[in-house]
């Protein structure tokens, strides 16, 4: 993904137009793309995959990540506030809402589909496993994979691909930045991080699912419905015409129902937001429209309420590895991912090299494709004295590099460039409507 050029037109969602701030300082890139946001995308990507074969293959590994660092949850934090700071930068780069949407759609869909599709097919010759609680309803469970968003839906046990859970939020977060564009709040970055971070406390208290979850009931159903209301008034009453408040009311009638559904912990949600709002105060930093004190001075805030927050955290029984989850494994997994980001941030202007940017474009399949592999083959002798443990981990993850980079050159990457030549089409078209009469 790029991000706004300097001197950029930006049209809000009203097609009025304004030029975006130019970066105060020079950033890499390669190809239209921040190289900083490249490397950490690779290397986010492959934390991931570390994780999920390192946890089938080392028993005591898989301990260890669950009681005290996460290395798949801190590539996930990591990929979060990636998002939080090119996403608003894709979004007033100087299209249309409707074109982000589309270029949106042709960059995850795709690729997406494909890749339940191929578990599909594994599965049906014993190649990949699924919950026994998808298979209780697979039609229903399957289409509701299809939408992205099926962790709001039905949380872990309807998942194809357990890494695509995070898809769900990043899709959730395009709608509020969707509905704030509208709203021309898009850029009080500032206080909507603080208000994100801040919601982390109170979020510990809301009841989880509210809308289809086991203790759902009147009561929630109707506390839904009614915050839906206000959000969609709210937001309608700030859009600039008509069908911008017709179409912030659609938006919050998907985006409040979706996020009170949310299926895990209510404080773990709002942190998953928040982080992706402070990764979009960082752009600010770099475009120049917010003073950089002001910036990490929010960047602080989040991990000093991390923190804070996790303190209070009860221990719990892992029910897979027998090991007790205590409160330092959420600090001791995401303020890491805060300061890797910051570190990164901060070498922003060097270049990197061309294997890790490879990595980087190609991380969005290795996130999706990666599960694929998982219940592949294993070793099971050694071979030149390398353990069969070893063995399978490297063929695993080869595998997943290998079958990445083939779906990116086929699907990912084509599928890609026709969204552009779509959003095109769309410009051109926009170009050619005759201009609005107006009288007086």
């Amino acid at each position: 993904m790029s991000s706004s050029n300097v001197g950029d037109p930006v049209v809000t969602a009203d097609s009025t137009v304004a030029v975006a701030p130019a970066p105060v300082e020079r950033v890499a890139r390669r190809g239209g793309r921040y190289e900083f946001l490249d490397a950490l995308r690779g290397l986010a990507a492959f934390a991931v995959v570390i994780q999920h074969v390192s946890e089938r293959l080392f028993p005591a590994y898989f301990r260890f990540s669950q009681a005290y660092f996460g290395l798949g949850e801190f590539g996930v934090f990591v990929f979060f506030l990636v998002s939080g700071f090119i996403i608003p930068a894709s979004m007033e780069r100087g299209r249309s809402l409707g074109q982000f949407w589309v270029g949106r759609f042709f960059r995850l869909y795709p690729l997406f589909w494909a890749c339940l599709t191929a578990a599909m097919l594994l599965y049906s010759v014993n190649q990949f496993g699924l919950r026994a609680s998808y298979l209780e309803h697979s039609v229903r469970n399957f289409l509701a994979n299809l939408t992205m968003v099926q962790f709001f839906l039905g949380g872990e046990n309807i998942l194809i691909i357990g890494a695509s859970w995070s898809l769900a939020y990043e899709l959730v977060f395009y709608l509020f930045l969707s509905l704030l564009l509208i709203a021309g709040l898009n850029r009080k970055s500032v206080p909507l991080a603080v208000l994100a971070v801040a919601l982390i406390i109170p979020g510990a208290f809301l009841p989880v699912a509210m809308v289809t979850g086991a203790g759902a009931n009147a009561g929630t159903r109707t506390a839904v419905v009614v915050l839906t209301i206000v959000v969609a008034m709210v937001f309608a009453t700030l859009a600039s015409n008509r069908r911008m408040a017709l179409t912030a009311i659609g938006l919050a009638f998907l985006t409040v129902p979706l996020v009170l559904n949310q299926p895990g912990a209510s404080a773990m949600t709002f942190g998953y937001f928040a982080t992706m709002f402070v990764g979009t105060v960082l752009y600010r930093i770099t475009s120049g429209e917010i003073a950089a004190w002001r910036g990490w001075a929010v960047f602080g805030f989040a991990i000093g309420l991390i923190f804070f927050v996790s303190t209070f955290l009860q221990p719990t029984l892992d029910p897979i590895t027998g090991v007790w989850i205590t409160w330092v494994k959420q600090p001791l997994t995401i303020i890491p991912a805060y300061l890797f980001f910051a570190a990164f941030l901060f070498l922003r202007r060097y270049s990197f090299p061309q294997p890790l940017l490879y990595l980087g474009r190609i991380s969005y399949s290795l996130y999706l494709v990666h599960a694929l592999v998982l219940d592949f083959p294993r070793w099971h002798s050694s071979v030149l004295g390398v353990p069969p443990q070893w063995l399978t981990l490297l063929t695993l993850v080869t595998a997943a590099l290998v079958i990445a980079a083939v779906t990116y050159r086929v699907i990912e990457q084509p599928c890609h460039n026709y969204g552009h030549r779509v959003i095109k089409r769309m410009e051109a078209r926009k170009r050619a409507e005759p201009a609005p009469v107006t009288t007086g």
